[in-house]
Order: C-alpha cells, then sequence, then structure tokens
C-alpha cells in the first residue's frame, strides 16, 4: 500500500495538509529529508524545484512524494541530488531572520506552488484556512 506525503518547511502549509512531514529548518532541510525518503524507496512526484525560483528567492521546500517499497527510484534520487547541489551552492534565505510579512508572503508562494498537486491528491485539509499574503493577514 502506498502513501502520498508532503515533506515541507512551510509550517503555514502543512497546517493545511492531512498527511505530512513538517521539517523545522531551512529548505535545504526539507530537501535533505525528501532525499533520506527517496533511499527508503519514495517517490518525488513534485518537482523539488517547482517554480523556478531560484534558492535565494525561496527560503521555503515543498514535495510531495509516494511512499510504495524500498526499491530506490533512479530517477527521484536523481532529480533530489541535483535539487541539494543547487541550493548548496548558494546563499540561501535564513527563515528565522525574516520579516512578518516576507515570512507569510513567501509561505504563501510556496503553497501555491503546491496547490494543484496537493488538490490533485486530495491532501488539503478543508477545515484549515490556507496560506495568505502579508497583505490580506492582520500583522499588526
Amino acid at each position: 500500500m502506498s502513501k502520498i506525503l508532503l515533506v515541507s518547511n512551510n509550517y503555514e502549509l502543512c497546517k493545511c495538509i492531512k498527511s505530512y512531514e513538517f521539517i523545522d529548518g531551512s529548505a535545504i532541510d526539507a530537501l535533505i529529508a525528501v532525499r533520506d525518503y527517496v533511499h527508503q524507496g519514495g517517490v518525488i512526484l513534485t518537482h523539488p524545484l517547482c517554480g523556478n525560483l531560484r534558492p535565494y528567492q525561496q527560503p521555503f521546500r515543498s514535495v510531495l512524494l509516494e511512499i510504495k517499497n524500498n526499491i530506490l527510484d533512479l530517477e527521484s534520487l536523481s532529480l533530489i541530488e541535483h535539487a541539494i547541489e543547487i541550493y548548496n551552492s548558494v546563499k540561501n534565505i535564513n527563515i528565522k531572520e525574516l520579516s512578518r510579512e516576507h515570512y507569510a508572503d513567501f509561505a504563501f508562494i510556496d503553497a501555491e506552488l503546491m496547490r494543484e498537486s496537493l488538490e490533485q491528491f486530495n491532501l488539503i485539509n478543508n477545515k484549515s484556512g490556507w496560506p495568505r499574503p502579508a497583505e490580506l493577514l492582520d500583522l499588526n
């Protein structure tokens, strides 16, 4: 039996999802967690660099995986290793240094990039609110 799982360092997105692993760390920490799942037989369903955003432009990374078996999927391994290599090659945004406004905006962008795939696999918890950009939040 397989399971669909979101691996993400975007807490605001994870609050809205039925099946996830929240990574309390950087985008590269999330990618390393994805690689660990791939080594255990996970298959990547969404590209780890989706959205064509450069690592220094997006501090959140979210990836959908299908946990199927204990067979190593070489295509998934290649995708995640390449993504980790790219993230290691540049200075990344530190989430803890972001203003509340920037945090909200980056979390919203990441969520929107994942929305269609999450809907496809029926992973959105309709009882939870979706991340919103800073302009729609009362940050006072």
